[in-house]
């Protein structure tokens, strides 16, 4: 007496070892480059965030040396606002015919990013006017990990965004 499983040879299921190791290579590379376009995005948000803290913070140098705010104390007349760079912070300070006066507000970049401001000079917004004491334009970068972003400031007290670089 025969019966089925004598006349049709048995089928097996499941997968190979190398079906399944091929697959899970497949599967780590797509997560590898998911990992680094993450990172990539991550990166230039950070980037684009301190600029734009950066700008928002020129506007406000700006801002107070349009409308004349003095310090309390220690300033016969007021010449503008002054915003100096180092590497990972930058202040903003009124400037009188005295010298510097008042307590300068300092902001620190994130963690990894670092500005320049070419020329390596102080920008002071001028009182009243939109200008600043400059003869050509400078050029602010700040750097992140793997991308860089630039902004403009012309004599006229312009901030303009020059993107990434």
């Amino acid at each position: 007496m025969n019966t089925s499983s004598d006349t049709h040879p048995t089928t097996r299921r499941g997968y190979t070892l190398i079906e399944l190791i091929v697959t899970m290579g497949i599967i780590l590379v797509v997560i590898g480059l998911i990992v680094v376009n993450y990172n990539n995005f991550n990166d230039n948000q950070r980037v684009r965030q301190a600029a734009s803290d950066v700008k928002s913070n020129l506007r406000y140098a700006q801002t107070k040396a349009l409308s004349a705010e003095k310090p309390g104390v220690g300033c016969t007349r007021l010449i503008g606002y002054e915003v100096s760079f180092a590497a990972t912070s930058y202040q903003i300070q009124p400037r009188c015919t005295e010298g510097l006066a008042g307590s300068p507000v300092t902001v620190s970049l994130l963690p990894g990013l670092t500005v320049t401001a070419a020329p390596a000079v102080p920008l002071t917004f001028l009182v009243l006017s939109r200008g600043i004491d400059i003869s050509s334009s400078v050029t602010i970068t700040i750097f992140g990990v793997n991308r860089s972003y630039q902004l403009r400031v012309s004599p006229s007290g312009d901030i303009n965004d020059l993107g990434f670089i």
